[in-house]
Parts: C-alpha cells; sequence; structure tokens
C-alpha cells in the first residue's frame, strides 16, 4: 500500500535492539495475520452464500451484470494488498529507477521472510518480491544490501548473495567461512559499493570484492587497520571509512586503489558512541549517539572540521543513521524525526516529523542522489520517500 500526503517517543534502550525489533515485528505480523484470516472467512462465507443463490434461482426481474475486470493473481509481482510489502525493513539500495529493501526477518511463517522487496522508484509500487529461501541453506536474517548498475548485493550472517538486478534472479552464493578466509563471520555485515568494488565490513576485517565477477580481491585485516566489529562502510573517491563497534570510538581510512591503512582516527576526544558514517567529496560524516552530536571530519586529513550540537535543534537527542545528497545532510533520531542540516556549514535547515511521515522511533535514512530520499521504518514495516530539495513527503509505502 502507498499512501501519498495531501496537502512517540521514548529514547530506545536496549543491548539487542535487532532482538526487539524481531519481537515485537513477530506480535505485528500474527495480528495482522488474524486480521487477514478474519478478513478471509467473512468473503469466503459471502462467496458460499453467493453461489447457493445463485444455484437456487434469481427472480427474472432482478438485474445481473457481469464485469470485466480479469481476476488478480500474486506471483512474480506480488502487488496484492493482503500481502503488505515489507517485514522488519532494515536496509534499502537504489540504482537507477528501482530500489530494493532488505526484510531482516527470520520467521518462516511470513511470506516476506529471507526475502528483497524491489521497488520502482518513480511511484514506489512494488515491483516483485524475490525469495532467498531457496538459496541454500537460506538467509539467516539478512541485514545489509547495497547495488551497483546491474549489481544487487545481500548479506546475511555467514554469506553474501548477489543478484541480477534486471530480474531477482541469484547470480552467486559467495560463503564467508570457505571464500571470504572469515573464520567468524560477524552478525551483522556492513556493504557498501562503488564503482566497480563492492567492499564488506566483518568481524575485524574488511572485504574488498570486485563487482564484475564476485571474486574477492583481498581480505584487510592487518593488525595495525585496528578494526573492531565494524558496524558501517562509506566510500568517497580514493577513500574507504570504517566504523569501528562504539567502544572503540575511532575510523579507520583506507586506500580504495590497494586496501592500504592511510590512518586511524581516534576520536574519542570529540564524540560518544559512533553510531552513523557517511562521505561525500572532502567531507565525512559521523552521528554520535550519547553526546547528541555530529562530528565533521576533513577527508583530505583526517582532522575534525567541526562538531554538529544537534540537541540544541528543537530538543532533538540521539542522532542515529546519516546521509549526504548535494548539499543536504539528513540525520535520524530516536525521537521519530529526520533532522535536515547543511552540508557545507552544519546550520539547521529544518526538523521533519509530521505524523504523515510514518517514522517510527528508530528510523534508519538513506540518500542515494539529490532527488530522493528513503528513510526505512523497521517497526512500521514501512518506507519513507522524501524530496531531498524541500524535505517534503513524497509518499509512505507499506
Amino acid at each position: 500500500m502507498i499512501i501519498t500526503p495531501t496537502e512517540h517517543d521514548a529514547p530506545y534502550e536496549s543491548s539487542d535492539p535487532i532482538e526487539l525489533l524481531i519481537k515485537e515485528a513477530r506480535q505485528k505480523a500474527r495480528r495482522r495475520r488474524l486480521r487477514i484470516s478474519a478478513v478471509l472467512t467473512i468473503a469466503l462465507a459471502f462467496v458460499v452464500l453467493l453461489l447457493l443463490l445463485v444455484a437456487g434461482g434469481v427472480p427474472s426481474s432482478a438485474k445481473r451484470t457481469t464485469g470485466n475486470k480479469p481476476a488478480r493473481t500474486v506471483g512474480a509481482n506480488l502487488s496484492s494488498v493482503v500481502i503488505p510489502h515489507f517485514a522488519l525493513p532494515v536496509d534499502i539500495a537504489v540504482s537507477g529507477s528501482h530500489a530494493w529493501v532488505v526484510n531482516n526477518y527470520m520467521s518462516l511463517k511470513s511470506p516476506l521472510a529471507n526475502s528483497c522487496s524491489e521497488l520502482n522508484v518513480s511511484n514506489g509500487s512494488l515491483v516483485r518480491v524475490i525469495s532467498l529461501s531457496h538459496v541454500v541453506g537460506g538467509l539467516n536474517a539478512p541485514n545489509s544490501i547495497a547495488a551497483s548498475g546491474t549489481h544487487v548485493w545481500v548479506t546475511d550472517f555467514n554469506r553474501i548473495i548477489e543478484l541480477n538486478a534486471s530480474n531477482g534472479s541469484v547470480v552467486r552464493v559467495i560463503e564467508a567461512k570457505p571464500q571470504l578466509h572469515v573464520m567468524d563471520p560477524a552478525p551483522l555485515f556492513a556493504i557498501t559499493a562503488s564503482g566497480t568494488k563492492v567492499w564488506v565490513a566483518n568481524l575485524n576485517s574488511v572485504i574488498e570484492i570486485n563487482a564484475s565477477n564476485g571474486s574477492v580481491e583481498r581480505v584487510i585485516n592487518a593488525k595495525a587497520d585496528r578494526f573492531s566489529m565494524p558496524i558501517d562502510i562509506a566510500v568517497s573517491g580514493s577513500h574507504v571509512w570504517v566504523m569501528n563497534n562504539v567502544v572503540g570510538d575511532r575510523i579507520t581510512e583506507l586506500n580504495a586503489n590497494d586496501g592500504s591503512l592511510v590512518r586511524v582516527i581516534n576520536t574519542k576526544a570529540d564524540v560518544f558512541g559512533q553510531n552513523g558514517l557517511t562521505a561525500s567529496g572532502s567531507h565525512v560524516w559521523i552521528t554520535n549517539w550519547n553526546a547528541n552530536s555530529v562530528t565533521e571530519l576533513n577527508a583530505s586529513t583526517g582532522s575534525v572540521a567541526r562538531v554538529i550540537r544537534c540537541c540544541a535543534f528543537a530538543g532533538i537527542a540521539s542522532p542515529s543513521t546519516i546521509a549526504v545528497a548535494g548539499t543536504h545532510l539528513w540525520v535520524t533520531t530516536n525521537l521519530n524525526s529526520v533532522i535536515e542540516l547543511n552540508a557545507s556549514s552544519g546550520s539547521l535547515v529544518r526538523v521533519i516529523k509530521a505524523k504523515a511521515d510514518g517514522f517510527d522511533y528508530s528510523p534508519a535514512v538513506y540518500a542515494f542522489d539529490a532527488i530522493h530520499v528513503w528513510v526505512v521504518n523497521a517497526q512500521s514495516n514501512s518506507v519513507t520517500e522524501l524530496n531531498a530539495s524541500s524535505g517534503s513527503l513524497v509518499r509512505l509505502i507499506k
């Protein structure tokens, strides 16, 4: 279902947010199935009654009309109103006229378990749901996705699955242990695609993959890189920026051409609880969950350009994910809102938190061009599309 515009709230505290999200998503899915079952039962009873009336005859004075609309089927294009578009969506990737949303829902009872929902960017309609359950072993809670040209890459606990962007078919499966030389793959991969390369963050390493053939070019895990369960990764030009976990409070910068270490930036003096990362041109931005701020780094030197105190903006707290599109910087918070900042100056442009936008308390923002901004709402099983120029709501997709 797509809702187009006409014209909550406590900070999240949990040692295992994914577990909580999955639990609540399961509860919502269970309620939804009960409602659907009730509707189908009533519909079936109505059909049976109608057939009995027809079999028993119809008065001659009654006019009977027949419709000429073809029956709607649910197959490759799952556009039926009975089946939702998403189930605990946690990541999105856009390439050309299509977007792919990864559904991190582990219950096999859901029709969207182990799948990606493909959308038409121009109108938000559902193109297809790509089921990955037939892949050997299936997916164990897919969690990250990237797209580049005709390739779509999905990660889960133990593997990377490459999809054909044209038809959703599986091109190849890269198993983490034998092919990536990883003994203990992290439960949460971070993945990004840039040009001919795909970069994947693992437990204590970064894997560089050739996007054209899926071969592993290198596994970067030198002790000097100081990787500590990387949670985010961004690429800008010849730079690869890897965010280590919140305990480390440090950023590892790599040379995108050969994977060599450029520098390790210890940001602990400027941030506390880094949570999101994005890069564009000569700047890198980091969100700091506990410090209610965004740190901007100079991409050339790794030095701190400025610290943006988000807590001063209309009471907004705990910035989480971050994305950059042109001169706009987009930051999500735990208060059902998105902050838009001026990427050049760090000044506040607006706070977006209308009820119609559909943000839940843990939204995640992504920007792939200067036109569209996508916000994934895991709790409400929806995706919000914003206009990157004005911040206005384009549509809410459910």
